[in-house]
This record gives C-alpha cells, structure tokens and sequence, in this order.
C-alpha cells in the first residue's frame, strides 16, 4: 500500500474514478478491502471501502448536477436518463486532472461528437459547442473597452489610423446548422434546428453572455480582421473586398458596424496594435 502522500492521494483518485466502483478497482489493483485498512480506518458501521464509495458517490453526482447546469440545452433535448449515461461514458474516457469543476466538462462538446448521441443527432456536438463557450466567456477576464463617445470624435484622420481589436471575452463560431433557432426553444420542447450554416458571434457584456448570427459578409471580413488588431481603415479595406460598396457609402456603413460593436462591448483600445492613435 502507499507509503508517501502522493501515493496515497493517487489510490484515493483511481479508486474513487473506478469505473465499476472501489471494491472491483481494488480487485484490478490486485488489492482487497483489508489492503485498504492501513491507509483508510474502517468501523462497526462502515468498512474502508464502504467510507470510500460513499466519496465514490459524489464524484460521479456532482459532476453530473454540473454538467447538468453547464449544457441544459443538450440535457432537455436528450432527456436525463440518456444525459446521466452520456456522463457516465464521458467520465470513463476523460477523468477530471483539473481540481476544478470549471473543467470537468470541457472536452464534453467533441466527445459528444464521437459518441452515439452525436452521431445520431450531428447538431447536438455543435449546440453543445455553443454552450459550453458561453460558460467560458463568463468566467474570462475583462478589459478596458472603446467607448462610443471616443468613436464620435474622433476626427476623419484619427478615425481612419485608430487601431482597435475585439475584447477577448469574444468567440467566433461557425455551424453547420441554425442553432441561434433552437437556443430559446428547445428548452421547452423537443426540437431540431434546420440544416442551415450560420456564423455566430459569442461574446460577455457586463456579467451577461450573448450571441447574434453575423449574415453580413462585410461584418463577417472585419471580425476576422479586428480580432488580432487592426486600423479602422484596414477594417473598411476588408469589407469592399467582400461588398460591393461605394466609397461614399464606405464610411457609413463601417461606422453602423463598428458603433454596433461599441455598443456591445466588443471592441477595447489597443494603441499598441498597428500605428494608429487611441483616446
């Protein structure tokens, strides 16, 4: 049995993850229940390994309460009964190394696409995508963003060198099906989302997450861009090669984008970025 403490809290986390329980994961450790005496003190009322599955327990119920919480889209559409057997299989390939529950579901979204719920249902990986990305730009940090009031007065010339980028609290994803359809409803009802691709932006204002399908491929052309940096001219360059726009208009439409963009908390001062001037 273990003799340093590392050793012991390795029994401890292969025996609480068994999959079958402690008592068998002693038996594949070539162990018994007595073995299991000399580092956990059993009782009248409870044995080592009975102490120990009681651990056991909660390990499985409260990842499970968790992932309940973290993907309610995917649990109302599949139902709790195929939802607790989706974590079972889940947890048996991807035990948690995090000592955070903030991670115990985040390779459930690709897992999802192996398993035989997500190959039935092709859409439901792409969902559980979605929401597990919402979960992550909750939590990511803030930063000091560019305020509508700056936009507007800036001069034409400071306008056009101002270098910007999107927050990182931001993510862009591409779906094969119309999931922006489903997120309200499917809560409710069993629903199925159309065979439609949609680009969804996904991003945190204030303590709130959202998302909006871009169907505009002059936006879609400055997203990519602003995303690593980028001059308001660069921005307005990108989006004339995608749209037929004319220069008169070029600057009209650019500023409806990017005041949209400011007013949902999107895009921060990054004078650092390119050579253009930040208020």
């Amino acid at each position: 049995m273990p003799a340093t403490l590392r050793d012991v809290q390795a029994l401890f986390y292969d025996l609480v993850t068994a999959p079958e329980g402690v008592a068998p994961g002693l038996i594949a450790r070539g162990q018994s229940g007595r073995d299991l005496e000399a580092v956990i003190r059993g009782d009248q009322r409870m044995s080592a390994v009975e102490r120990l599955d009681v651990y056991a327990n909660m390990y499985f119920y409260r990842i499970l309460d968790v992932l309940r919480e973290e993907y309610p889209r995917v649990l109302a559409l599949v139902g709790d009964a195929a939802f607790h057997d989706l974590v079972t299989d889940y947890l048996l390939v991807h035990r948690p190394r995090n000592p955070s529950l903030r991670e115990a579901g985040a390779l459930l979204p690709p897992y999802l696409a192996r398993h035989a719920l997500g190959v039935a249902r092709p859409w439901l990986p792409q969902l559980a995508h979605l929401e597990r990305t919402h979960r992550e730009l909750f939590d990511d940090a803030d930063d000091e963003l560019l305020s509508l009031d700056a936009l507007q007065s800036l001069s034409p010339d400071a306008f056009a060198t101002l270098a910007v980028r999107l927050c990182p609290t931001h993510a862009v994803l591409d779906s094969a099906y119309s999931l922006s359809g489903i997120w309200t409803a499917c809560l409710s009802e069993p629903v199925e989302p159309e065979a439609r691709g949609e680009l969804l932006l996904v991003w945190r204002a204030n303590f709130e997450v959202r998302h909006r399908v871009i169907d505009d491929a002059g936006e879609a052309a400055m997203l990519s861009l602003a995303a690593g940096g980028a001059t308001m001219s660069e921005l307005c360059e990108a989006m004339t090669a995608r749209l037929p726009i004319e220069a008169g208009d070029l600057a009209g439409r650019a500023f409806q984008i990017l005041a949209r963009w400011v007013d949902d908390g999107l895009l921060m001062r990054a004078a650092d970025i390119k050579t253009g001037e930040s208020t």
